[in-house]
């Protein structure tokens, strides 16, 4: 007769471990890379709005700053009177009042030996307006002491090149070409577009203030217009 300890006994109850489901887990949103919280939502508006805002004030800025230095010069052809203003020996200033704002400018007109230079007077330093001295025959900036000659070569101080010139063409008062050497002193002069020079008197496209026209530092400037 088997003993009465229930682990032969069919009818007695089993008191052994029990198999059990296991609790329903659900998965953790913050687990998901696709989900995204209030905060981090929250913060990826703060990031978008600051980033929207930086490039409303810096955009405008970085073009005004490069615009003027990458946009190519617009003045034209621009009568600034008759030889008889300009006497032979003499260097005359005068102020030039153009088409456009660009136009705008001060120039002095030399005219000596039958050769007419305008020269512009903006120091090639930092763009300061220069002097020009009749009793010492030269130019000079009041700013940082940039002395040129009487043609604008540099003579001493900071200037990176010499002063900058401008075209020129003499014309009849019927608006016919002349050479300087037949003219008369009805005929008029036209100042044009202004480049830069370097110390033998060589053109070169129109630099700004601090920019030189040669050696290894024009790589660092970008060409007006290109």
């Amino acid at each position: 007769m088997p003993d009465n300890n229930g682990l032969d006994d069919a009818t007695a109850p089993y008191s052994g471990p029990k198999a059990v489901d296991p609790p329903d887990v659900e998965p953790r949103l913050e687990d998901d890379p696709d989900y995204v919280t209030r905060t981090k939502f929250l913060s990826l508006v703060a990031l978008a709005g600051g980033g929207a805002m930086t490039a409303a004030i810096v955009v405008p800025i970085v073009g005004f700053a490069v615009a003027p230095t990458l946009e190519p010069e617009v003045l034209r052809w621009v009568d600034v009177g008759p030889l008889k203003d300009f006497p032979e020996g003499e260097t005359s200033g005068i102020a030039v009042a153009g088409p456009a704002p660009e136009s705008d400018r001060r120039v002095f007109v030399r005219r000596k030996d039958n050769k007419l230079i305008p020269i512009w007077n903006r120091c090639t330093h930092l763009g300061c307006p220069v002097n020009y001295s009749s009793g010492s025959d030269a130019f000079a900036c009041p700013c940082h002491g940039g002395a040129y000659s009487s043609i604008g070569l540099v003579t001493a101080g900071p200037p990176a090149r010499p002063l900058d010139r401008f075209d020129y063409k003499v014309v009849t008062p019927g608006g016919k070409d002349v050479e300087l050497a037949n003219a008369k002193d009805e005929d008029r002069l036209l100042i044009g577009r202004p480049y830069s020079i370097d110390e033998d008197e060589q053109p070169f496209e129109l630099k700004g203030p601090g920019e030189p026209v040669t050696g290894v530092l024009r790589n660092l400037y970008p060409t007006p217009g290109a």
